[in-house]
């Protein structure tokens, strides 16, 4: 398990270095998980340096900055060379393509990615001051986007012939669907029930059983899985349209698909809940 663990840091974490013994590929899909528990570390920490009501509001971009800096702004690069891929023109032609491809790979950012890169800053920054966020919802969010990137991932890898081409290099090709759709989903509801013992630590209090995760919010977890199931087929309609596109199912248009389906779930909750 210890290995299993030590993968799953190592793939997503630049720092603290961690090597497993054995690399376990599957490991990588204990990522959302241990992605979540971050960003709640980097709450804690800045709860206890912030004081109240202003801990409410910076915690959550804190915690945000914390995690991409530790993961090497992972999914936000994959974002920025996803958005470059877009402003090169398609024309059905090996040519193209090939420069479609060489965006991914190319290490500079281009105008599409730096507007996507400041577009997407500037909507986590807003959806917490304006949107008004807790810290427990947006680690949910973290948790959600990340396991339906990965999930995704799984899902078209063995169904889209194009995304198995020979200009895909990715973590599918060497894990069991099977294993790793268990461990993802195992990882799912861990961070579910570790959120709901969160919640109270950042409230301040007590809370309900059934509005641990959303206090005051009637059927919250009817809500909350409306709003999860809205951003999965949203996020998945759109890593399609660019599998379809780029010919390739890489690590790129898979953070990419993070990216957005962080957006896609956050409007859900500001506009539902």
């Amino acid at each position: 398990m210890i290995d299993y663990l030590l993968s799953g840091w190592s793939f997503f974490f630049r720092w603290p270095v961690a090597n497993a013994k054995s690399y376990r590929a599957v490991g990588v899909f204990l990522g959302p998980l241990l992605q979540m528990i971050v960003y709640i570390f980097f709450a804690v920490a800045a709860s206890f340096v912030i004081l109240p009501p202003n801990s409410t509001l910076y915690a959550p971009i804190i915690s945000w900055v914390g995690l991409s800096m530790l993961t090497g702004f992972f999914h936000e690069d994959g974002l920025a060379d996803t958005a470059d891929s877009l402003g090169v023109s398609k024309f059905n032609s090996e040519e193209s393509l090939d420069k479609i491809h060489s965006t991914f790979k190319d290490p500079r950012l281009g105008t599409f990615g730096v507007s996507a890169l400041v577009l997407f800053w500037a909507f986590r920054i807003l959806s917490v001051t304006q949107g008004h966020l807790s810290i427990t919802l947006c680690a949910l969010v973290c948790l959600c986007s990340r396991t339906s990137a990965l999930f995704w991932g799984l899902y078209f890898f063995p169904r889209v012939v194009k995304a198995r081409s020979a200009r895909s290099s990715h973590i599918m090709q060497s894990v069991n669907a099977r294993t790793a759709g268990l461990i993802l989903l195992l990882g799912l509801l861990t961070g579910i029930l570790l959120c709901s013992f969160a919640q109270p630590i950042f409230a301040g209090g007590a809370a309900d059983v059934v509005n641990k995760i959303f206090p005051d919010v009637p059927s919250s977890s009817a809500v909350f899985a409306l709003c999860f199931t809205v951003m999965l087929l949203l996020s998945g309609a759109v890593l399609r349209l660019l599998i379809l596109r780029t010919e390739a199912l890489n690590g790129d248009l898979l953070g990419a698909t993070a990216c957005l389906s962080e957006v896609f779930l956050t409007i859900c909750i500001i506009r539902i809940l």
